[in-house]
């Protein structure tokens, strides 16, 4: 059997790339498989064993996991599925299947647990991109999709099962569709079809590489293997539960966690220059080595060579600027959070259309154009309702009124709140004459003002009674943390307290003491610096707020704190492009 090829009609790189970004794309996953654990005891024994809370999981949800020794290496990672109440999916790495199978069957004892890697869901499919639900749902109308990351849907084609997975490869939404291989060439015209009008096309492994660099996804034996410890990967983020139960390599993980960062870890570099160092390079800075690069690629993105590398602890504060040496070559490099690239929401996608459009129709004497973008908006986003207001208005400039009479009515029927599908309804009846129709819009428009009206007053009331209630729970806390530092001036509890206290009720310069008592009294206390910089900001003191960010970020690195890491950085940012 001949099996369609996907390069048929290849395209330039930067086109794929291109498309990918904007629309959608489609490659097989070759380097990617499933294996299954079944059996009554299934959830209990790998709850023992993997990093992540699979005993949480219902029926269709999947989740990030890993495997690891008793010294938190990496032996496997993998995402997990669970598709009915005694059985699991694994998706993973085709090279790590083994180790995976041979690690958890060494555990298992009694316990009634079947693993098996014959599925016949043995080939996948990846459509990527914005629009890439809407090719799923254009290949089978009645398909419900899985919204959240990692869960599972199915249907059946031609008598065979079809496993969709809701996984990002890179960096944009995305599926991977599971099923036998026979149906492979059927499948593929199936979503070719389906994606016809968004512009589908395929995407070749080298784009593909592009792509998954950008998005910041590590794949073993390229960017980790079994000498890393789970948390140098920043798989800790996603693949691990702090709150379950014990599993094997969890005592270090929660150490590493508690007590700091890992002395190398992995980060994001941006190269000046037109040259990359190899994969499995050193970097050294001043004759000491700082770090390695592993995956590298030029970034479409950012128009510069970019690379993934693990970096020791004092190299790793985000948005610095280094000279180092690699291979006895010199580079300008710049750290950065991953992923190098952060995908548009679907609506964020939508409303550069609805911007398009109506640009479009300000300068070209054509309607055609902005209506077939807000087309697209809508289907992006079905309740952006600005594109259903601007494309009823241009579908009446040519005279459709009664497709912008149904488009009203489909926005009505999405929001039964929204006062201007009824407020257009009225208007577009009018000009087809029906006046009762439209007076009978017009009443339900008002009704809905009015009841708008009388909800956001109530809101107000019930607003200032809650703040009245928070008030007075505020000051009563503030009095207890006062006779604390009473007692112990630099007791971190209190004061963080306080500081946080007096900023939410706008006390600003009342809140900066404790929390200058805190970052000096507690050099590496992540969340003390952020709320600083916070009540500096509100304090307008721009530039002594960018410093305390950037001691922050500083201390975040050091100790992996990821989530102020990135509010600091986000902050920080803003006011240096902000302050003269």
């Amino acid at each position: 059997m001949r099996f369609f090829n996907f390069m048929d009609n290849a395209t330039p790189i930067h086109s794929e790339y291109r498309r990918l970004r904007e629309s959608c794309g489609y490659f097989s996953v070759e380097d990617q498989c499933l294996v299954s654990a079944s059996g009554k005891d299934t959830f209990k024994f790998l709850q023992s064993q993997t990093t992540n809370d699979i005993l949480a999981l219902k029926v269709g949800q999947g989740q990030n996991s890993a495997v690891t020794d008793r010294k938190a290496r990496l032996l496997a990672a993998f995402s997990a599925h669970r598709n009915s109440e005694d059985s699991v999916l694994f998706l993973l790495e085709k090279t790590l299947k083994r180790d995976l199978l041979e690690c958890l069957n060494a555990y298992l004892f009694r316990e009634d647990v079947k693993f098996s890697d014959e599925l016949r869901q043995d080939f996948l499919l990846a459509i990527q991109g914005p629009k890439s639900a809407l090719v799923l749902q254009n290949l089978d109308g009645a398909l419900t999709l899985p919204e959240k990351p990692n869960d599972i849907a199915q249907f059946v084609l031609e008598g065979e099962e079809v496993l969709i997975v809701n996984k990002s490869l890179t960096g944009e939404e995305g599926f991977i569709l599971c099923f036998n291989r026979l149906l492979r060439d059927k499948m593929v015209q199936l979503a070719i079809e389906a994606g016809k009008k968004h512009g589908i096309t395929p995407i070749r492994p080298e784009t593909r590489e592009i792509l998954r660099i950008e998005a910041g996804i590590p794949i073993f034996g390229k960017d980790m293997d079994s000498k890393n410890i789970l948390p140098e990967t920043g798989l800790e983020h996603t693949s691990v539960s702090y709150n379950k139960g014990c599993y094997i390599g969890q005592e270090v993980i929660a150490r590493v966690k508690t007590y700091g960062a890992p002395a190398g870890a992995l980060m994001g570099l941006v190269f000046e220059g037109e040259s990359l160092p190899p994969s499995g390079s050193e970097m050294r800075m001043n004759g000491r080595k700082i770090g390695a690069i592993r995956s590298g690629t030029f970034s479409h993105a950012l128009g510069k060579n970019v690379a993934l590398a693990y970096l020791q602890k004092e190299f790793r504060s985000p948005d610095a600027e280094m000279d180092v040496v690699v291979n006895e070559r010199s580079y300008r490099v710049k750290t950065v959070l991953l992923p190098f690239y952060q995908a548009p929401s679907r609506n964020d996608h939508a409303l550069v259309l609805l911007g398009r459009a109506l640009k479009h129709y300000k300068e070209e004497d054509d309607l055609e154009k902005p209506i077939a973008l807000l087309r697209e908006a809508i289907d992006l986003a079905p309740k952006l309702s600005q594109a259903y207001e601007a494309l009823g208005v241009l579908l009446s400039k040519q005279g459709k009124l009664d497709e912008a009479i149904s488009l009203m009515k489909r926005l009505a029927e999405i929001d039964p709140r929204e006062i201007m599908a009824h407020a257009n309804l009225s208007i577009y009846y009018m000009k087809q004459g029906r006046v009762e129709d439209a007076e009978n819009e017009k009443a339900e428009a008002a009704a809905l003002q009015f009841e708008k009206i009388v909800s956001e007053n109530m809101a107000k009331k019930a607003q200032k009674l809650d703040e009245e209630k928070r008030r007075a729970e505020r000051e009563n806390k503030i009095g207890m943390f006062k006779k604390v530092l009473e007692i112990d001036p630099a007791d971190q509890v209190a004061n963080f307290g306080l500081g946080s206290i007096y900023l939410e009720m706008g006390r600003y310069e009342e809140a900066l003491q404790p929390l200058r008592v805190l970052v000096e009294t507690y050099k590496d206390y992540s969340a003390a610096y952020l709320l600083l910089g916070k009540t500096l900001e509100k304090s307008n003191a721009p530039r002594e707020a960018v410093e305390i960010y950037r001691k922050g970020i500083a201390a975040a690195s050091k100790k992996g704190d990821l989530m102020p890491l990135k509010e600091m950085q986000t902050r920080m940012n803003q006011l240096l492009h902000s302050v003269p």
